[in-house]
């Protein structure tokens, strides 16, 4: 069946308030630290991942995808007669190189080999550290480098202006993963031998925890159906329901066993978090043992589900919009707020920035906007502090304030 087209509409002031909310609570740059740490992490990633290898014309290309669709790293060795180059691409969620590690062999025809090393970390498309070391082997000698040569970093303001930024690094990525993913290509399949019922769920994008164990996978909620009535026209990896259209059902996915822990509250209709204005947010603690779902519509939002998982089954879930919407609300009146005063009936309620630590603190942002509206005041983002109890059903609320527009 053909899929109906979901209109794209402008972003109101309501929206664009929203993604300031959100954005405000996640956008922070990221230091070396964070770089080598996020490096670290994704390279235990890549054993649990898809990789598809091609070799043409002397260049080995491969490239390792999560399954949840996001590119981890891309690799590309070239081998001539005086020369080798090998080219390793890593990407942060948004598809943007963060790391580049570069290696060039030469082999003067005296014999031996010249052997470069550069490794650079980039930070909102800007270098923000390169190093460099440089060895010389002489001929039947292993060229591999020894303990005591480290890089050395190289001064940044003197770096050509193309090595300042990762322009050049994001286009050879995006160019390698567009002629090597693809299924004739796929060498490693981690879902090769899952079950059936890991064939009858697709994974959401981004919705990965912490661990890379678990993530929020869905399906229409009837019985029988094939997924060729669901594929997105635009794009082979994308399948999608519409969201006024049949029921859905939400899953945690365990990506370790292949099979659903747990069957979550949410509403979420595709492979991809966004469509237009419809959204789904992913919250996890650390231990990536409690999650938060929030599906986000253009107004308002059409669930949230709090959850716990626990040995690889989901043992409680429950809805949280309600709670902290009736708080907020409760909140504003208390406070006096003039907008709300004036203007309760109404406003539109929007959730945004959930949040969730191990210990089962968290917090989340309760926006109430007239859509519209010129008055300054038909608006107010509440954040509201929560915990989720060692009760498995039970959610405290334990405070709540008003955040100022940003």
């Amino acid at each position: 069946m053909k899929r109906p087209l979901i209109p794209i509409v402008p972003r109101s002031a309501f929206l664009t308030l929203l993604l300031a909310v959100m954005l405000a609570a996640t956008a922070r740059s990221a230091s070396l630290a964070d770089l080598t740490r996020r490096y670290a992490r994704d390279d235990q990633r890549l054993a649990g991942s898809l990789r598809y290898e091609r070799e043409k014309d002397g260049v080995h290309e491969q490239v390792w995808v999560l399954e949840t669709g996001g590119v981890l790293k891309v690799a590309v060795e070239t081998h001539g007669v005086a020369s080798d180059t090998v080219d390793e691409f890593s990407l942060d969620d948004g598809g943007d190189v963060y790391f580049l590690f570069r290696k060039v062999t030469t082999r003067p025809a005296g014999g031996g080999a010249s052997v470069t090393e550069e490794r650079s970390y980039f930070d909102d498309f800007q270098v923000i550290q390169k190093s460099r070391r440089v060895a010389e082997f002489p001929g039947g000698v292993v060229v591999e480098f020894p303990a005591k040569n480290p890089s050395v970093k190289l001064d940044l303001t003197k770096l050509a202006d193309a090595e300042r930024n990762s322009d050049a690094a994001n286009q050879k990525a995006v160019a390698v993963t567009e002629s090597a993913r693809k299924p004739e290509f796929l060498v490693d399949d981690p879902a090769k031998n899952a079950p059936a019922e890991w064939q009858r769920t697709k994974l959401v994008n981004g919705s990965l925890s912490p661990d890379g164990r678990y993530a929020l996978a869905w399906a229409p909620a009837k019985k029988d159906f094939v997924w060729a009535d669901y594929k997105g026209e635009d794009s082979s990896d994308d399948y999608w329901i519409h969201p006024e259209g049949e029921a859905v059902v939400n899953f945690i996915a365990d990506l370790k066993t292949h099979r659903m822990a747990g069957t979550t509250t949410g509403v979420h209709f595709g492979v991809r978090q966004n469509y237009n204005h419809y959204e789904c947010i992913m919250a996890w603690s650390p231990d990536s043992r409690i999650f938060i779902e929030l599906n986000t519509e253009k107004w308002n939002y059409a669930a949230c589900c709090i959850g716990r998982i626990t040995d690889g089954k989901l043992d409680s879930v429950m809805g949280i919009g309600a709670a902290v919407e009736a708080h907020a609300k409760k909140f504003l009146k208390t406070s006096k707020h003039p907008g709300y005063r004036r203007h309760a009936e109404e406003m539109l309620v929007a959730l945004a920035a959930p949040a969730i630590q191990n210990d089962g603190n968290g917090s989340i942002d309760v926006v109430l906007q007239v859509p519209k509206s010129e008055d300054d005041d038909a608006y107010a983002t509440v954040r509201v502090a929560f915990r989720l109890t060692d009760d498995k059903n039970a959610l405290e609320i334990s405070g709540s304030r008003l955040l100022k527009e940003e």
